[in-house]
């Protein structure tokens, strides 16, 4: 009787747990790693260069990751963990391009070209990914002050001047 009381009260235990990926960032000290949870919001900027180039970061929770690949080679910068401010920041301008609303774009083979893709929490795989291609020419203030920020990131935790 002892163990089936036990287990009744797992069962409800977790039949009140939530599924699904909402992103909650907990308290933390500086030297806490905080990277949310697996099915949490992704963003991923890629810029391609027409002569082959091509950064990628991919921001999850608050960790940064960056890339950089030439027709030759590839260099994995790396993971780091940033701060509470700069990962607010970075999400506060990516949720300011709007990316679910505005239109998929195309890819400018001649000045080269940013893919941002957006991986939120729902939809029917858990997820829903939003990609749109922006030219390197844009004079979109919004995606510029994104890639200015993220220019500024790689250059603190990675040491390199990424040129987008």
């Amino acid at each position: 009787m002892r163990c089936s009381l036990l287990a009744l009260a797992v069962a409800l235990a977790l039949a009140g747990c939530k599924t699904g990926g909402e992103y909650v960032q907990g308290d933390r000290g500086a030297s806490d790693i905080d990277t949310g949870e697996t099915n949490g919001r992704m963003f991923d900027f890629v810029s391609n260069k027409p002569e082959g180039d091509d950064w990628q970061i991919r921001i999850r929770g608050s960790s940064l990751w960056a890339s950089f690949s030439t027709e030759d080679s590839t260099d994995d910068l790396g993971t780091k963990n940033l701060s509470r401010k700069e990962a607010a920041k970075v999400w506060k301008l990516i949720d300011a391009l709007e990316i679910p609303e505005r239109k998929k774009g195309k890819k400018d083979e001649d000045e080269g070209y940013v893919q941002l893709r957006l991986r939120e929490p729902g939809g029917e795989e858990g997820h829903d990914i939003f990609t749109i291609f922006v030219s390197r020419a844009t004079e979109d203030e919004d995606v510029l002050a994104l890639a200015e920020y993220l220019r500024d990131l790689v250059k603190k935790y990675h040491k390199e001047a990424p040129n987008f």
